[in-house]
């Protein structure tokens, strides 16, 4: 049986370690999201993407909000209006 993705990534402490309240509720929201119809495998990848979300956010003090929206350019599969050379 698999266990819950939403139980695996609320437990992890680690995840929202040195957050805001609101940047943490963004990433474990998003990340939920994602962790829907992800495989154990995939959530695997996921706790270990929000755990550098995490870290770039505390770090550098980057918005997770922007961390997500570059994870989710990178993601994208068009190209990018005003990129195009």
């Amino acid at each position: 049986m698999r266990e819950d993705p939403a139980h695996l990534l609320l437990e992890d402490e680690a995840l929202t370690d040195g957050l805001t309240d609101e940047e943490a509720e963004t990433l474990l929201s998003w990340l939920l999201g994602l962790a829907q119809e992800a495989g154990p495998a995939q959530l695997a990848h996921l706790r270990r993407l929000g755990h550098e979300i995490t870290r770039l956010s505390r770090d550098y003090g980057v918005p997770v909000e922007d961390l997500i929206a570059l994870v989710e350019l990178a993601w994208s599969e068009g190209e990018v209006p005003g990129l195009q050379a």
